[in-house]
């Protein structure tokens, strides 16, 4: 049976909550995503002060926290990069991130150092040069403790492994490092379900001067869940509804296992739960992950149907499901979807470019959510 949202609901959610919607999400990713929230990391405690700003907006817009706080604490295994982070090869001081990076040692394969221009070891750390640096993810702890990382200099500086290399590099493990997930609920005419979900942690830092700001990835998906409560605050819904937000997702979607395991709320009553991120585009519509799934069909079909009644997005694409966010865990549980946009003004992914400014989430913002909020009507 569909439930059509009574006409006060409506108006609080489309007519007052809607115009406001595009800028108070811009303000938000502006806030999660500025140098003071320090890449919203397990370095300087970034993602303690990330997770504390999202509790108090889920606070003000009325949302309700599992028992006596809308924090879920669980302990996880990381490294940080901390305080200077220098290199200098043959003499030249190399410029972090954009002439050198530090990669966990994992992510060694065969055919990557087959790739590599040059290789030598120092103290411990193999130093390899590359035509293009990798892309920058979070130094996970693994088996080999005492060498965590490689690092990748840019080839540019020199096609031979170089003669002297100065490294300053402080990269500290974190065990049993206390992060948190932060979730509240907004009680419905039913105690069915529908969860909105967005991981908010990022790449932190890279020592003390570069930060990995994460506008699009993902300020942006949380910005709309907490939109999401602010529009859904001002009435009751029919459905209860459940707003999460992840830290670990970068580390291995960390967070969102420890909150499948540990529920705070029944996952048989769930709905359907949306996980956001990516969302600073969409001229070009937005892809469904597990979106063909047959219990998550009917859900998508309903976006489709909105979509093509009043012509917002020019497609609606479907994915198979995937390991790539945290809908995952949650998907074995019960219908649940990973939706990201496509086309649109963003910053560079993962690299200290992923700027507000660069995100240009108020261009197709209100018909992104327009077909979003379709499904669970």
């Amino acid at each position: 049976m569909k439930h059509y949202i009574p006409f006060l609901v409506f108006l609080a959610i489309f007519g007052y909550g809607w115009g406001q919607g595009a800028e108070y999400v811009k303000e938000i990713v502006c806030r999660l995503s500025a140098d003071e929230m320090k890449g919203r990391g397990y370095s300087q405690g970034g993602d303690s002060l990330a997770a504390d700003f999202i509790a108090s907006e889920l606070k003000r817009h009325g949302t309700k926290p599992y028992g006596d706080s809308y924090l879920q604490r669980y302990p996880l295994d990381i490294f940080t990069i901390d305080g200077v982070c220098r290199l200098k090869v043959d003499g030249k001081e190399l410029r972090p991130y954009d002439q050198f990076k530090l990669k966990p040692m994992r992510t060694l394969t065969k055919e990557w150092l087959e790739k590599a221009r040059w290789r030598t070891e120092k103290d411990g750390i193999w130093y390899i040069g590359v035509v293009k640096l990798g892309m920058s993810v979070p130094l996970t702890p693994f088996d080999d403790m005492k060498a965590p990382y490689v690092v990748e200099v840019l080839d540019s500086v020199g096609t031979k492994p170089p003669k002297k290399i100065k490294a300053d590099l402080t990269v500290t493990p974190r065990m049993g490092y206390l992060s948190q997930n932060v979730c509240g609920y907004i009680p419905g005419e039913t105690d069915t379900m529908v969860v909105f979900t967005a991981h908010y942690d990022h790449l932190g830092m890279m020592g003390d001067k570069v930060c990995f700001h994460g506008a699009h990835d993902n300020a942006s998906g949380v910005a709309t869940v907490l939109d999401i409560a602010r529009r859904y605050g001002l009435s009751k819904p029919h459905y209860t509804l459940v707003f999460c937000l992840f830290s670990g997702e970068e580390a291995g979607l960390l967070g969102s296992s420890y909150m499948a395991q540990h529920p705070l709320f029944d996952l048989k009553k769930v709905r359907l739960l949306v996980n956001l991120d990516l969302l600073c585009g969409g001229s070009e519509g937005f892809m469904v992950v597990n979106g063909k799934a047959e219990n998550t069909t009917p859900f998508v079909n309903r976006m489709k149907a909105r979509n093509k009644e009043r012509h917002l997005l020019p497609e609606i694409k479907l994915r198979d499901n995937a390991a790539n966010s945290d809908h995952w865990w949650f998907s074995k549980e019960c219908p649940a979807i990973f939706i990201y946009t496509l086309g649109g003004r963003y910053g560079d992914y993962h690299s200290p470019y992923d700027t507000c400014d660069k995100c240009g989430i108020e261009d197709t913002y209100e018909k992104v959510l327009q077909v979003i909020l379709a499904a669970i009507e």
